[in-house]
């Protein structure tokens, strides 16, 4: 799981819809291991526009209990 957020993290495109697969990306790693995925969520090189949209995609899941949406919500980036 790790070279996979290891991966995503590196891709640099200003495309609107690599962004978008980027951040879909890693919503499922988020949903699947969450707690691989929430150390990355708290030091990455994404984007602001990427890792907003990572963060809303997890929330927007079923998946997620809502303390875990509203700990998510917190880490929204300005």
């Amino acid at each position: 799981m790790t070279n996979a957020l290891l991966a995503l993290d590196k891709v640099e495109h200003p495309g609107y819809y690599v962004k978008m697969a980027v951040a879909w990306a890693v919503s499922v790693c988020f949903i699947k291991f969450p707690e691989e995925t929430l150390p990355f969520l708290k030091n990455n090189h994404l984007d602001d526009f990427t890792y907003n949209k990572a963060l809303q995609k997890i929330t927007e899941s079923l998946r997620i209990d809502q303390e875990m949406k509203a700990l998510i919500q917190t880490m929204k980036r300005k």
